[in-house]
């Protein structure tokens, strides 16, 4: 069937009809008038809300008419639905008047696991209609049935698509990063008291580091600096720094932290101290604490290269109550700073160096106690004691790779395993090393390698005992031969 144009000063439409598809041709014709037209050759019953005076230019070649009609009625800003053998046409602003079911609005409620509902909102808002809403329900600590957050969107049918595609996209699980950090405390003797020289560490571990200092040319700044190195020499470098200076381990953590997430470590006390509130009708009394010692407080930032952008703020502090006047003392070291490293490559925080002074007091008993007498039989020395805390951070994204994931797996398996069986007889434990012993692990004699004694009776270094009874059973190691340095 084919309806032709329309000649004249009046608007200019043509459409041929299909079986289920049409093609329209429209140039100046109000909507309303184009929705009759087609209405009347394909034989429906159309009811509108109000006239649509909205003028178009159509061009369409063997559509389907359900899509003709949502081209048409969208650019007016209507939309349609059919109800059996009824077209209903509504605007779209006026959906508040009418009911859901005259414009197909369906009801979407979409739960979130892992972004907040009102950071949602924000943007689902600007993703609906004029017709479509969304209401959020959030979580509460204090109310058990309330342990997730979703958003209920009613809007229509291709609106609430892009909301559902939005949702899919942003809630996601965080990605994770593994931060091992590593707390040292050095003793600084004669020989190091301006602290531990790293460039004389790196030297002898054969690690390739990138030393840089914070305010360098500004002396309000802190002292501390940052040393860059790759994660797989950090051992090297570690043992370097046991073996030539009096160094003790504070702790050793490894922490799990969300990408933007904080992860604190503090090794150290809390002292508290009461912080009173009066007001003209009562009086507040609570309890705050001073955290004292070595506080770690660590936020990465994963980017889509997959580099680390770390802000670290190491604080070594000490401190006390003042018993007069309540309030809290506190000497501090402390440095923030944000640093970008890659997947796997390490930093060493240093400088933090403290000061302490000690007496000590030698003195005849009870006599030594004497007014003004008693300083004759007493020597008092005082004893300066500097040391300086080295923390030394390794961040690593998650799911690692190959050899870092097989060691965290090794180290699961070490404490998961059971020492005894359910006989309390001893677990077989492959992966643990097994000290020489007569029965269990014996040691034999290589025949073959007494010729090589001989050869090494001048060498500066040399062959250890173990060279010549080697173990016969445990873990197969190759054995490290010293050579001349």
């Amino acid at each position: 069937m084919q309806v032709p144009l329309e000649s004249g000063d009046g608007p200019r439409m043509d459409l041929k009809s299909n079986g289920d598809r049409i093609s329209l041709v429209v140039r100046d014709a109000p909507v309303g008038t184009v929705l009759a037209l087609i209405a009347q050759q394909q034989g429906l019953n159309v009811v509108s809300s109000q006239s649509i005076d909205t003028v178009v230019s159509v061009t369409l070649q063997d559509v389907r008419l359900d899509q003709a009609l949502s081209t048409l009625l969208s650019i007016a800003g209507y939309t349609w639905v059919r109800q059996e053998d009824i077209i209903v046409v509504t605007p779209v602003e006026s959906a508040s008047r009418l009911a859901p079911q005259l414009q197909g609005r369906v009801v979407r409620v979409f739960p979130l696991d892992f972004v907040a509902a009102v950071d949602v909102e924000k943007v689902v808002q600007g993703l609906l209609s004029a017709a479509g809403t969304a209401q959020i329900v959030e979580s509460s600590n204090l109310d058990r049935r309330r342990t997730q957050e979703s958003i209920i969107v009613e809007d229509l049918p291709q609106y609430v698509a892009r909301v559902e595609e939005y949702v899919r996209r942003v809630d996601v699980p965080p990605r994770q990063v593994l931060i091992e950090a590593y707390i040292l405390q050095v003793e600084l003797t004669d020989n190091l008291r301006h602290g531990v020289n790293f460039r004389y560490l790196t030297e002898i571990a054969g690690s390739d580091v990138s030393l840089s200092t914070i305010g360098f040319a500004n002396p309000l700044a802190s002292p501390a600096f940052f040393l860059q190195i790759d994660g797989g020499d950090l051992d090297a470098l570690l043992e370097a720094l046991k073996s030539t200076t009096e160094t003790r381990t504070l702790a050793s953590p490894k922490v799990l932290a969300v990408n933007g997430q904080d992860a604190r470590i503090q090794i150290g006390q809390r002292l508290g101290y009461f912080v009173t509130t009066t007001t003209e009708t009562s009086t507040l009394q609570n309890v705050d604490f001073l955290d004292l010692g070595v506080v770690l407080t660590v936020t990465p930032t994963i980017g889509t290269d997959n580099r680390i952008l770390m802000n670290v703020r190491p604080q070594v502090s000490s401190g006390q109550i003042n018993p007069e006047t309540g309030l809290p003392e506190e000497d501090t070291t402390e440095v923030e700073s944000t640093v970008m490293l890659d997947d796997g490559q390490a930093m060493i925080i240093g400088g933090l160096i403290q000061e302490e002074d000690l007496e000590s007091q030698q003195k005849i008993p009870l006599i030594g106690d004497l007014r003004l007498v008693g300083r004759l039989f007493q020597r008092r020395t005082m004893n300066r004691r500097r040391s300086e805390v080295i923390v030394c951070l390794v961040p690593r994204i998650v799911p690692m790779c190959g050899p870092v994931a097989a060691r965290e797996l090794h180290q699961v398996e070490r404490a998961t395993s059971p020492v005894l069986t359910p006989d309390l007889r001893r677990a077989r434990r492959d992966f643990e090393p097994l000290l020489p012993d007569a029965t269990r692990n014996p040691r034999t004699l290589d025949v073959g390698r007494i010729p090589d004694a001989a050869c090494n009776l001048f060498d500066p270094v040399p062959y250890p005992p173990e060279y010549y009874f080697p173990r016969t059973f445990g873990p197969t190691h190759e054995l490290s031969i010293p050579t001349e340095p």
